[in-house]
């Protein structure tokens, strides 16, 4: 696993924990990694003697398919979020040096309610559609989001931003390079749309980050990758990770959950061809880190992404 994937000392944790005011007296009855996710490394602290009986932690990693973390500007997203009307986690305390736990962490607010894929009944697929639109909708200005997020120049730069972002993953995770992902680079590069505006993108809109309750999502996390630049990325993630989870191939602007997003939105989406390229080659640079650092396969095969990406980038002009 990459490194610092191990949940930490719950005893360290206690300690710093009760130098925080109102937790003098807390006690750590157990301290364990949440399942799933490539981004920070996220635990569940239970506590006794606590105004909570429990807190999230949110703990930095040093390496990782995302990289590089981190998580104190993540902090700061929620807090500017905390304003508007988008449901995130609180942040209840920050420790920005490495010690005691070996890196920065947060402490947030425990939101007990399952994500999406867990919820069952009480998930719902027209509600998760607007809370993306409504996060896309977010005055991230009015919210003072430039201040914590870097603010492209233009639609195209915030595109390219992202490539930039992707090859030096790329350059890390396959040395020696490949020729589709150099290809797939210097493609999607060239042709960078500049026809979209800027938006509040989650970065990652995967189901898992919607906590539902009673059909409403009541909370959105992991905003690691939060970012202002053209919301249609945000789409061309989920777009390519449904055809990687089997859904057909076809135009990208026909797909399923990209016309869903048109209708609550009341803004159709085109030009989704580029996006969904992109974040094809993403994930195939994505699957080049992962064996690295877990010596095993993600949930799909390096064939598989790659046939999709190759479809894609034809695509591409």
């Amino acid at each position: 696993m990459p490194p610092r994937s191990v949940p930490p000392d719950p005893a360290a944790f206690e300690q710093w924990l009760q130098a925080q005011p109102g937790f003098e007296a807390a006690r750590v009855r157990s301290l364990r990694a949440v399942d799933g996710g490539a981004s920070n490394i996220t635990c569940r602290v239970d506590l006794a003697s606590a105004a909570t009986p429990a807190v999230a932690l949110r703990l930095q990693r040093d390496r990782g398919i995302f990289e590089p973390y981190a998580v104190l500007r993540e902090g700061e997203v929620l807090r500017k979020l905390k304003p508007a009307a988008i449901p995130v986690p609180a942040v209840l305390f920050e420790e920005p040096g490495p010690s005691p736990l070996g890196a920065p962490f947060l402490v947030l607010e425990w939101v007990d309610a399952p994500h999406m894929g867990e919820a069952g009944a009480d998930a719902d697929f027209g509600a998760y559609v607007a809370m993306v639109a409504a996060i896309h909708e977010a005055d991230w200005g009015g919210l003072g989001l430039a201040e914590v997020l870097p603010l492209p120049g233009s639609p195209r730069a915030a595109c390219l931003d992202e490539v930039d972002a992707v090859a030096a993953r790329m350059a890390a995770f396959v040395p020696g390079g490949d020729p589709l992902l150099r290809q797939a680079h210097a493609r999607l590069r060239e042709a960078a749309p500049g026809d979209g505006d800027l938006r509040l993108c989650q970065g990652d809109i995967n189901v898992f980050n919607y906590l539902f309750r009673g059909g409403q999502v009541v909370a959105v996390v992991d905003w690691e990758q939060a970012r202002i630049g053209d919301c249609r990325s945000d789409i061309g993630q989920l777009v390519a990770l449904a055809h990687l989870k089997g859904a057909p191939y076809g135009p990208a602007d026909a797909q399923p959950f990209v016309q869903a997003y048109g209708m609550a939105s009341g803004r159709p989406l085109s030009g989704m061809a580029w996006f969904r390229a992109f974040w094809l080659w993403q994930l195939a640079v994505i699957h080049h880190g992962w064996v690295a650092f877990n010596g095993t396969e993600p949930w799909y095969t390096r064939s598989q992404v790659y046939e999709l990406l190759d479809a894609a980038l034809a695509e591409v002009s």
